[in-house]
């Protein structure tokens, strides 16, 4: 398995992005290969991405269409990213 964040910065999560993670992101996500997609709310105006791809080669082929898409639609910035292979899960 391989894991990737994306830390968001927002003017302010709005119901409007919540709907859109939910009815467009969520099942976008799981269409093009996710095995798991987290958002965590670090604040009013920040968030957290968490991904798990079965391979590295299944993200390389769409996360950053994905991180732009998501950009696009909310005005959000990414602010940081990280990835790499899952060592380890319970």
């Amino acid at each position: 398995m391989y894991a990737t964040t994306t830390d968001w910065s927002f003017e302010e999560w709005t119901e409007e992005h919540q709907k859109l993670l939910e009815e467009k992101y969520l099942p976008m996500f799981k269409s093009v290969g996710a095995l798991n997609f987290y958002y965590i709310k670090t604040s009013d105006t920040t968030g957290r991405t968490v991904t798990i791809w079965p391979n590295k080669d299944t993200a390389d082929k769409v996360l950053e269409k994905m991180r732009a898409s998501a950009g696009d639609d909310t005005g959000g910035k990414v602010t940081a990213t990280s990835q790499g292979e899952v060592m380890g899960s319970i």
